[in-house]
């Protein structure tokens, strides 16, 4: 017998790992069986999706603790993974919490498989990133550009425009966005940009396509596009969705 498997056939509780994310507060751990039901989770997730304890979330599928369009869509992409046995490797994702508040993560998923090689289930975590207006503490540079990109959400910089706001090889401001935020360069804008079209879905009753005008795309369409796969909703449906009273 290998010496994790010993050591695993020796303990009351084989998910350990739970106890210890239940210490973590910026991360959410899950486990889930081949229906994409929680087998497993970790008490920040209970208490974000508005549970209270993480027992009420054991036999459940994601559409049944998300609300709406982003249960479903979770759900979707777990039966994705569990069907095509395939790995989420850092998704860059938008969550909302029944209370109202927002989330951006970075989310890994894994397949679980059983001694026959047949996918038995899903194991995953999501870690916050740090707010976007975070004030970084790097160089003095750096910290006036993403003052300014953040004061003009919708000017398209590129990542080249950036680094030269910053003072920076394309390379360095990489680097040093990976370290503060978890982000690629190019992900810390496209979360800024899509930070600002959440803003004003939720605020007003502007066109959409206005919105995306705004907020630097070329047309609704590549708005949409961009918007459907980080948020995992369309504009459209995220401002319904955003419109729901939390739940008491």
């Amino acid at each position: 017998m290998e010496p994790l498997e010993a050591l695993l056939a020796r303990l009351d509780r084989p998910l350990f790992v739970e106890a210890l994310f239940d210490a973590v507060p910026d991360t959410i751990f899950f486990v889930k069986d081949a229906e994409g039901r929680y087998v497993a989770a970790n008490q920040t997730l209970a208490e974000r999706t508005g549970f209270g304890h993480k027992q009420a979330l054991i036999g459940r599928t994601a559409d049944q603790v998300f609300p709406g369009a982003l249960g479903r869509r979770i759900a979707e992409q777990d039966r994705t993974l569990l069907r095509d046995a395939r790995s989420l490797k850092g998704e860059l994702e938008l969550h909302l919490y029944p209370d109202g508040r927002e989330g951006w993560c970075l989310t890994w998923k894994e397949p679980l498989f059983d001694r026959d090689s047949t996918v038995a289930g899903l194991v995953g975590l999501s870690r916050d990133l740090r707010p976007a207006n975070a004030a970084p503490d790097e160089t003095a540079a750096l910290s006036r550009a993403l003052q300014a990109a953040q004061a003009r959400p919708g000017a398209g910089l590129k990542v080249s425009d950036l680094a030269g706001l910053a003072g920076l090889s394309a390379f360095q401001l990489d680097q040093r966005l990976r370290t503060m935020f978890g982000l690629s360069a190019g992900q810390w804008l496209t979360r800024l940009r899509i930070d600002e079209a959440g803003r004003l879905l939720r605020q007003g009753e502007a066109p959409i396509s206005a919105i995306a005008l705004s907020c630097g795309y070329a047309d609704q369409t590549s708005f949409t596009r961009q918007f459907r796969k980080l948020v995992g909703l369309s504009p459209g449906a995220y401002r319904k969705l955003s419109a729901v009273p939390p739940r008491p």
